[in-house]
């Protein structure tokens, strides 16, 4: 993870432009909206914080490694009031399966390819008739011009939440 007080103007600079990305990528998943702190209990409001990282580039020469900032907005899922009581699985290959599937298709000569859905815990829907909401970080803030009184409602899963798998593959399966 990196330190914003160890980084140089220009880097700084680079996870400023990573950090809109970010709130870009929210906001076209329609994933939150603006609402009055008192619209959500006290206790279904959570904080987010960045988690920020140099995210390693392709390259097939053989110069100095190349990077790109990453900023992800994390939601603190833990401070979800009912935490122990949501459902939070989704399905996942064990490694058996995994192996098999593997041998099947080497048997039968099949290629295998994969995707990346990108923002994918960003588009799971809510479930139910939960009010969660997050405190905006400063960029946030600034952003969508959000006045003190005011938060933002989660309408989607997000990034720390303890059911966003859950929440994906519902939409998925959908």
């Amino acid at each position: 993870e990196v330190k914003m007080s160890q980084l140089s103007n220009k880097e700084k600079e680079l996870f400023h432009q990573a950090k809109m990305k970010e709130i870009d990528s929210w906001l076209a998943t329609e994933t939150v909206a603006r609402v009055l702190r008192h619209q959500i209990p006290e206790a279904n409001i959570m904080r987010c914080r960045w988690i920020l990282t140099w995210k390693p580039v392709d390259s097939n020469s053989e110069g100095p490694k190349q990077h790109t900032p990453k900023a992800r907005l994390v939601v603190l899922g833990y401070e979800d009031p009912l935490v122990h009581e949501i459902p939070r699985d989704s399905p996942t290959m064990s490694k058996l399966s995994r192996m098999l599937i593997l041998q099947l298709a080497a048997s039968n000569g099949w290629d295998i390819e994969s995707f990346d859905i990108k923002t994918a815990f960003l588009r799971g829907s809510e479930q139910g008739d939960r009010v969660l909401g997050i405190e905006p970080t400063a960029e946030l803030r600034e952003r969508l011009k959000l006045q003190p009184n005011e938060v933002l409602q989660l309408l989607k899963g997000a990034y720390g939440r303890v059911d966003a798998p859950y929440l994906w593959f519902m939409e998925l399966k959908r």
